[in-house]
């Protein structure tokens, strides 16, 4: 009985905050708000871009809510917060990273004040639903549908959501020319393919207006082999030979043993491997394929063969 009432002792470590309550609740709310401030200058189409140097003096510059976020070396759990929201927003949408956090920092900027006058937290949060449900309903009335058996208005619908998302950007000048491009490449995709199969290859060089938009598959990848400049660089309808096979020497395995008593047998065993690579090459040139892809590594000595 005695032993049940001796009081618990609770070892924290020095600086550690034990406020509880209404205290602890201001408090993560300043927090967020200081997260909020750093970003608050780059929203929208005259935001500032942020210049971030990171421990391994890594320089990124970007005006981007979650890239910002992601870049912070944030320590308080609160604030924390509002990294998960940008990554989930930027996850799901795409877009308006930036806004929620200064949304999200908002509505705790307006609830602070109630908080600080003894208003339950749950009754706050509450009154945040039912404005969800009125925003969304009105959301519903001002909404504008669109005619999906009309391509060209559609397409027009598309082209102007693509250049709102570019405003803020450093692209907005050139936003007409790469909303048209963002719309050919979605509707060049067929339904049941997700937006993931668009690609974006980066070459260093050039004018953004340089970028244009290739409706198949594009590999960034340079001739380096000798006599590239003889082959030809255009084909029109080839034929494409993709390869899952291995176009070389194999090393032997560790454990494999093979015992030879002269030099005839061991030259046996190299042309054999020999052989079974000119057999794979014939095969391949009697296919007619003017294109070959490989994913595993090949021999240089195949480019003679194949070329």
């Amino acid at each position: 009985m005695m032993q049940s009432m001796q009081p618990r002792i609770i070892l924290l470590k020095e600086g550690t905050d034990t406020s509880q309550g209404i205290p602890q609740i201001v408090s993560n709310i300043n927090a967020c708000q200081t997260v909020v401030e750093a970003i608050r200058t780059t929203l929208g189409p005259r935001g500032m871009d942020k210049l971030i140097v990171d421990s391994k003096e890594k320089v990124t510059i970007s005006n981007d809510g979650a890239t910002i976020l992601g870049l912070l070396d944030i320590v308080h759990p609160a604030a924390k917060t509002l990294v998960d929201i940008a990554r989930s927003q930027d996850a799901e949408v795409g877009d308006g990273t930036t806004t929620v956090t200064l949304l999200a920092g908002e509505f705790m900027k307006q609830a602070k004040p109630f908080i600080e006058d003894g208003i339950n937290s749950q009754v706050i949060i509450r009154s945040f639903r039912k404005a969800t449900q009125y925003a969304l309903k009105k959301i519903q009335d001002v909404q504008v549908q669109v005619k999906k058996d009309d391509p060209k208005e559609q397409r027009e619908l598309l082209k102007k959501c693509a250049a709102t998302s570019m405003c803020s950007k450093l692209i907005a000048y050139n936003k007409d020319f790469f909303s048209d491009m963002v719309v050919d490449a979605v509707m060049s995709l067929d339904r049941l393919l997700p937006l993931n199969m668009i690609g974006i290859k980066k070459v260093t060089g050039g004018s953004v207006t340089d970028s244009k938009l290739v409706k198949g598959v594009a590999f960034k990848k340079t001739f380096s082999y000798a006599g590239f400049e003889m082959q030809p660089k255009t084909y029109v309808k080839p034929r494409v030979l993709c390869l899952n096979i291995e176009l070389e020497l194999k090393a032997e395995r560790d454990n494999a043993e093979c015992r030879i008593d002269n030099v005839e047998e061991y030259q046996k065993i190299v042309d054999a491997e020999w052989n079974i690579l000119y057999n794979k090459l014939d095969l391949m040139v009697k296919s007619g394929a003017k294109i070959i892809l490989f994913k595993t590594p090949y021999r240089r000595c195949c480019h003679p063969i194949l070329c």
